[in-house]
């Protein structure tokens, strides 16, 4: 897929072309260059290198949304892009296997354009924001290694697999080391728009990021009042 819009490269993945069609439309006549496919199995042998975000659902697919987000997570050149799952769901477990899979965001069905246009904005910011700058471009903790210039993370010399998410607070967290940062500032500062979401999102996605992190996610401390700290 060449990149030819202003604001960058979206994949939709979902067999309802009611949906994809006005996904679309409507994305195309913001300045999004879109590429539809119905299966995620029809993704298996494309070239995802031009592609910035994903919109999937398929949860009722082989491979189901939440594989395609897991085996797409799992790869370096994943990690770059951005995903939003969107499908019908009735309850937080959903959300939560969606961000566990590696989903950047969750919008549940029916969705209003203007809701989902506001997420694809702050997840495509969230993946362009440059890094605040660091004394060195990679820091160690321990056994683990961050190269902040290729946003990787490995533990051991094996590479850990963190969202777009995860990955920006663990960055936000280490250029703030021994200091709290509040539950509301890393809110604001990892979703600026806030839309649909409030700051236990953040409670859920440092848990995931902890767990990840095996041994070392204990440096990653909490107190009352005053937040979140990783302590080097």
């Amino acid at each position: 897929m060449q990149s030819q819009a202003t604001l960058g490269n979206i994949l939709v993945i979902d067999d309802d072309t009611a949906i994809t069609d006005l996904l679309q439309l409507n994305l195309c006549s913001e300045g999004y260059n879109v590429l539809v496919k119905v299966h995620t199995a029809d993704v298996r042998e494309s070239d995802l290198r031009d592609i910035h975000l994903v919109l999937v659902d398929a949860a009722r697919q082989n491979p189901s949304g939440f594989q395609f987000i897991s085996a797409l997570k799992s790869t370096p050149a994943g990690l770059r892009i951005g995903v939003i799952f969107f499908s019908e769901y009735e309850s937080e477990r959903t959300l939560i296997d969606a961000l566990d899979a590696g989903a950047d965001d969750s919008v549940c069905k029916p969705f209003s354009l203007r809701e989902m246009l506001a997420r694809i904005r702050a997840v495509m910011r969230r993946r362009c924001r440059a890094a605040v700058p660091a004394p060195e471009p990679v820091m160690t903790l321990g056994d683990m290694r961050v190269d902040f210039a290729r946003k990787s993370v490995t533990i051991d010399n094996e590479f850990v697999n963190l969202s777009n998410t995860e990955y920006a607070i663990l960055e936000l967290l280490l250029h703030n080391a021994n200091t709290y940062t509040s539950r509301i500032e890393i809110f604001r500062k990892i979703w600026p728009d806030g839309t649909g979401a409030n700051e236990r999102i953040v409670d859920t996605n440092i848990s995931r990021l902890r767990r990840k992190l095996g041994e070392l996610g204990s440096c990653i401390v909490n107190r009352s009042g005053l937040g979140y700290m990783i302590a080097v």
